[in-house]
Formats: C-alpha cells, sequence, structure tokens
C-alpha cells in the first residue's frame, strides 16, 4: 500500500468518524503505517494536524 493510498483512506474514514470510532481509526492507521514504514516519525504534519483537530472537535482533548 502506497503512503498516499493509505493517507487518503485515512483521512476519509477520520471525517466520518464519532467519539467512538476515532480513536480505532487512528489506532489502525498507526499500526499500519509503523508495520509498512517501521516509525511514526514521518507521519505527514497534515495527518497529525487532522488527528489534533479531530480530537478536539470530537471532546476527546482540550
Amino acid at each position: 500500500m502506497s503512503k498516499e493510498s493509505l493517507i487518503n483512506s485515512f483521512m476519509k474514514e477520520v471525517q466520518h468518524s464519532n467519539e467512538e470510532s476515532f480513536p480505532i481509526y487512528v489506532d489502525s492507521f498507526t499500526n499500519i503505517w509503523e508495520y509498512e514504514y517501521g516509525s511514526l516519525d514521518d507521519i505527514p504534519s497534515t495527518v497529525d494536524d487532522l488527528i489534533a483537530h479531530r480530537a478536539v472537535e470530537l471532546g476527546l482533548i482540550d
């Protein structure tokens, strides 16, 4: 799976997530990313920003 494909799939899933499904999507994405690419160090900042933004929107973090 290419990075672009993985990122696009994740971004689509997260847009429709709720308080319960959001952590599942994030865990799934990070597990796949780490397995495929060896670490989470090179996750694009757009993905980091999206995760943080959605977590705030859903009230999961302040």
